[in-house]
């Protein structure tokens, strides 16, 4: 199996949401704000990086690498029934990371290709957030080149000032190892996931795929929906460019170029 000979903690995995339509100005304005957008693109950015994180993890054990990962802040143990990987304040991709992430289980097929691991936090935190809860993560190495992840993330974040965030959801996320530093998206995520600020609780569905390429800080293509309120917007990441932008359509059909 080709080795992925990056570290991946976080691709700016960035979500937009909108609203509206004639009668429901007010509505877009009120409960869909940009503040409201930029927090969530904060809280999807954090829960996906880890989850490449982690992928990127049990991809390097399949290939039997090394236990040191090349970022010489952190360090990567693998045992027959665990892996675990230590952070000291590492700086990745503009993201700060402190504390010890740890994969037990590895229960599954007899010839290795399927399984599934429990992952845990020890004094993690990620851009000051502090993270608590459980992921799993079940894997399926039996199709060539293309390892598939299902992950079930049941988690809180908690920011510096003692803000609370909930995420709870599922996706499978897919790598594409032959088009590592070739043509095409080197992986792709679908699913659905809730997350719960103040009470509120946003409803993201992934209706195309969700790609991006190892290199590049962003989503490169996909439309993802998000649903709070009985209201629904969707936002589209484009056909490939490799840039802070989406295209915003509100529920009244308006749409929008953002960038952030």
């Amino acid at each position: 199996m080709k080795t992925v000979n990056y570290l991946i903690l976080s691709f700016g995995v960035l979500f937009l949401v909108g609203c509206s339509n004639d009668a429901m100005n007010e509505l877009n304005n009120e409960s869909l704000t940009s503040e409201q957008v930029k927090s969530q693109m904060e809280v999807n950015s954090i829960s996906e990086g880890l989850d490449e994180l982690v992928s990127e993890l049990l991809i390097n054990d399949k290939s039997g690498k090394s236990n040191k990962t090349e970022t010489a802040c952190a360090a990567v143990t693998f045992t027959e029934e665990s892996i675990s990987v230590a952070y000291d304040q590492c700086n990745i991709h503009g993201k700060t990371i402190s504390g010890t992430i740890v994969l037990t289980g590895n229960n599954g097929s007899t010839d290795g290709t399927k399984g599934s691991f429990e992952v845990t936090f020890t004094d993690f935190t990620f851009n000051d957030h502090i993270l608590n809860g459980t992921k799993s993560f079940s894997f399926d190495f039996s199709v060539s080149n293309s390892p598939a992840f299902t992950i079930v993330t049941d988690a809180t974040f908690e920011d510096a000032n003692g803000d609370i965030v909930k995420w709870k959801g599922n996706k499978v996320l897919t790598w594409y190892l032959e088009n590592i530093n070739a043509e095409g998206p080197d992986a792709t995520c679908t699913g659905d996931w809730d997350i719960t600020v103040n009470g509120t609780t946003y409803e993201f569905t992934v209706t195309e795929p969700l790609s991006w390429n190892l290199g590049c800080a962003f989503i490169t293509s996909g439309v993802m929906q998000l649903e709070v309120d009985s209201m629904t917007a969707s936002l589209d990441f484009g056909a490939g460019t490799c840039d802070q932008k989406g295209t915003v359509t509100y529920p009244n059909g308006d749409t929008e170029e953002v960038s952030w």
